[in-house]
């Protein structure tokens, strides 16, 4: 999917692919929604959990009311799950999302409620 994005030719094919791929988000059950953390800041409700796992490296879940949200969220959890927490500790989303050609066009209340799990990773690791 990363790939995908990073060699779309424009912005609308990108966002098409984020959209498509929010599609693979399964919406948690209010129960398990009401135990993961709410983001706040965010321009749209956003919720995560940060699990660390045995073998040094975290599983992050994360969902969202809006869908292209929900694609940022499914392309940055394939990104940092299960990577090891030194690699954690290096990842830049900003750097990331630009480098697929979208921070550029996020609204700064999305991009914040980004940087919220950013942190959040970075502190979990």
């Amino acid at each position: 999917m990363i790939e995908q994005i990073q060699q779309a030719k424009n912005w609308e094919e990108r966002y098409r692919l984020l959209i498509q791929a929010g599609k693979n988000l399964t919406k948690p059950s209010d129960e398990e929604l009401a135990q993961w953390q709410e983001i706040q800041g965010c321009e749209v409700r956003l919720w995560c959990k940060i699990s660390p796992n045995l073998d040094r490296t975290l599983q992050l879940q994360a969902y969202s009311e809006a869908r292209i949200m929900n694609g940022l969220l499914y392309v940055l959890i394939n990104h940092v799950n299960n990577k090891p927490t030194e690699e954690i500790q290096q990842f830049d989303l900003t750097r990331f999302f630009t480098d697929l050609g979208i921070a550029q066009r996020l609204s700064s209340t999305r991009l914040n409620g980004l940087k919220q799990i950013e942190q959040g990773i970075k502190a979990q690791s």
